[in-house]
This record gives C-alpha cells, structure tokens and sequence, in this order.
C-alpha cells in the first residue's frame, strides 16, 4: 500500500516516514507540491500526508489541486503543522484535506497508519450480497471489485430477479441501481424488498445507485427503506468504504439481536433441561387463561413429579440425576404440541399448561407420559412419575396460583397412594 510525503525537510521526512510504515504504508517522498502532483499523475498512492508550508505553496492549495481532478480527488490527504490556529485547521478542511496532525504527534500518526491499512483492506468482515445492476459492463466492474476484497455476489440484472433473491437467501447487504428494466425501479425495488414481512430480513442494509444527484430524489429513496445512497459514477474507494460500513454495522446488529436472543432464553428458560421455568408460567399464565375463558377455549393444567426423587438423588448422585432430568423433559417436549407449555416448575417438578385440551385427553395425555416414562429406555427404569391433571374452567382465572395449587396438590396425592399413577381432580 503507497503512501506519498510531501515534507521539505529531509529530518522529519525520515520521521514521518518511519512512522507511517511502522502503520504498514510503504512511503516515498518530495519536497516540493509540485513534484508531488507530477509523481501522482504518474502512479497510484492511497495516501499523501503533506506539510503545512512547502516552498511553492501550503497544503491548503496542494489540496484544492488534488480534489479538482478526477484522477486524484478521493485520495485521502493528511496534513502535518505546527499551527493550532482553529480557523486555518478549518479553512484546511475546506481545502480537502481529510486529517490533521501536530508535528509532534508520530505516535498518533502511526496510530492512523496503522487503521488506515486495516480499513483498506476491508477484508475484516467479508459478507454475502445481493446487487441489482441492469448494466453488464457497471455490474462486472462493481463485482469484481467487490469479490476482490472477499465478498460474496450474487448479481442479478431485473428487480423481479433480485427480490426473489432476497426472500430465498440470507444476505448482509443490498445493492441496486435507480434505473432497471423490467416492471420495477429502484424505488419499486427498496419499497418491495421493506414491505417482506420477515423479521430476519427487515435490518438488511440497501445501498441505492444513480445518476440522478437530486437531495429530493435521495430523501425519497430514505424515506422508503434505504440506508445509503451513492451517486454514479462509481468510485472504487467510496464504495468499499460505504459498502464495509454497512455490512460491520448489519453484522454487529445480528450479534446484538442473537445476544439479546440468548438473553431473553436464559430469562425464561431453565437451564438444565431448556423447558420454560417457573418465571414464565407465572408471567404467561393468566393471559393465556383469560384468552381461553373469553373464547371458551378448554385448558388443561399436568403436574408431574418424580417419585422417590431424594432417595434417586442420594444414591445415584447429582450428574445421574441431572441426566434423568433431562431425559424427562426431552419426553415432555416430544409429548406436548407447539401452543402447549411445558416447564420445570421445581426441581424435580413438571407443569404442563395443554391448549385446546379438554380434562379427559389431558387425562390421556398424562397417562402417556407416564407410561413413556416407565418405559423409556432414555430414563432410568426404576424411575416413575405421579401426575396431577384438572381443568380451568371451573375456576377463575383470576386466580392461576389457587388452580396450580390445586394440582400440584392431586400430584402429590398421586405420589401418596402409592406413586406412579395419574390422579385427575374434577
């Protein structure tokens, strides 16, 4: 990666140089603003970092220079003074340059070399796109510019095409021109793609490409879900840095989203067998109940509990019955449907919350799992269940903890004639 000094003196030349490449930029150097704008008609750099006063002009003309021609203007400049004076540092802004150091700032200096050359690259976080491009010629230079640096592509030429795309695949980012063929705009396109009801897909970035370089036109395109917006032609270096933003910041929000995801798991989730826990009955009970009393929807409360379990505990130790636990549950889960609740209310206590179930198939339903349980090779033979079963619509549901009271009582009424067996209470 070259990076270009403009510096008179030979001293700190060899100073900035040594810093700058201690940042990972290769560097050659000049005294003079126009040598420098002479050598980079000539070559490439990525970087210039250029003195405040040189002997044919500052570093404010040497910028005004650099930003009026198309071959120069995206070059990142850097200008190194002694002078702290705010209006001229502002006045340098204007000029184009892009970052000011002190003189006696290498340590800074070494710093922003070294971040420069990591941003660069933008290989840190490679991610998968989705563009849009009716241009075969644009799509083949974007692309391979992209893929250059480690991305993914998958280009299609209509907007139909990519918002199929878009709704089969998974994709960090969005790329689409204005203009496209077929039935849909650019506009079509950002608005098609916001309006898929899909919670996934709804924090994916769109990038919008035009020709039209209009504020209104572009706060339309925002208004309608787009996250950035370039105006063609493409320049290589603003689309790199645009597109790398975009996708660190869609890939940070996906890790926020999977951590507040686990989060929220370990907040009603128990941690052992991954049945809900006692907090989320408690929470989610009563609203479920009142729902069923409103829709005359018949629900049924289980409550299973292991028998003997503090004899199982002593002999066999903790670690064997953590693993009967599990297994346990692990028959729970296959035994209940989707919109039923199954949580480990204690330790080695069981609650089923059965939607739509009236008291004779919930009956049915413990019964089953205690059999299963009995019988399961996955659980320890000698281990059973007592199971309690009532139902709610003779109580009200005001009151959830008097109903679960109630059947962890016929539970362990169960477990005193004698356990394993299955009690319901009318």
């Amino acid at each position: 990666m070259p990076g270009l000094i403009v510096e008179p003196s030979r001293t700190y030349q060899k100073l900035l140089s040594s810093a700058i490449e201690s940042g990972g930029i290769e560097t050659k150097h000049v005294s003079t603003g126009s040598e420098a704008l002479t050598l980079l008609q000539q070559q490439p750099f990525d970087l210039v970092v250029v003195a405040m006063h040189l002997q044919d002009m500052d570093a404010l003309k040497f910028s005004s220079h650099l930003r009026t021609d198309s071959r120069t203007r995206q070059i990142p400049v850097v200008m190194v003074t002694s002078n702290e004076d705010k209006q001229l540092l502002d006045e340098a802004f204007s000029a184009g340059v892009t970052e000011i150091f002190a003189k006696h700032e290498l340590d800074k200096i070494t710093r922003y070399a070294t971040q420069f050359c990591r941003k660069k690259g933008y290989k840190s976080m490679p991610g998968h796109i989705l563009y849009i491009e009716d241009s075969s010629s644009i799509a083949n230079t974007a692309s391979t510019t992209l893929k250059d640096c480690g991305y993914t592509i998958d280009h299609y030429a209509t907007s139909e095409e990519g918002i199929q795309a878009f709704k089969n695949n998974s994709y960090d980012l969005v790329l689409t021109d204005i203009l496209l063929k077929g039935k849909l705009n650019g506009y079509g396109t950002v608005k098609a793609i916001r309006q898929i009801n899909d919670e996934r897909k709804q924090h994916i970035p769109l990038l919008v490409f035009s020709v039209i370089d209009d504020t209104a036109h572009k706060i339309e395109l925002l208004r309608q879900g787009a996250s950035d917006y370039v105006t063609k032609p493409l320049i290589q270096e603003e689309l790199l840095a645009r597109v790398s933003n975009l996708v660190a910041c869609k890939k940070l929000l996906d890790k926020v989203i999977t951590q507040q995801s686990l989060l929220q798991e370990t907040i009603v989730k128990d941690s052992l067998t991954g049945l809900y826990n006692q907090n989320f009955l408690m929470e989610i009970a009563p609203s479920k109940l009142c729902e069923a009393s409103r829709h005359n929807i018949s629900c049924s409360l289980i409550s299973l509990k292991v028998d003997q379990f503090r004899t199982i505990r002593e002999n066999y130790g903790s670690l064997i019955t953590d693993k009967i636990l599990e297994a346990i549950a692990s028959l729970l889960i296959k035994s209940v449907r989707h919109e039923d609740i199954a949580v480990r209310y204690e330790e080695e206590e069981f609650v089923l919350l059965l939607w739509h179930c009236s008291i004779s198939n919930a009956l049915i339903t413990a019964e089953r799992i205690r059999q299963s349980i009995e019988t399961s090779h996955e659980v320890d033979s000698n281990i059973t269940v007592s199971a309690g079963v009532t139902a709610i619509n003779q109580y009200s549901t005001e009151h959830f903890s008097q109903l679960l009271n109630i059947v962890r009582d016929t539970a362990h009424q169960a477990q005193s004639n004698g356990g394993n067996q299955v009690v319901v209470r009318y």
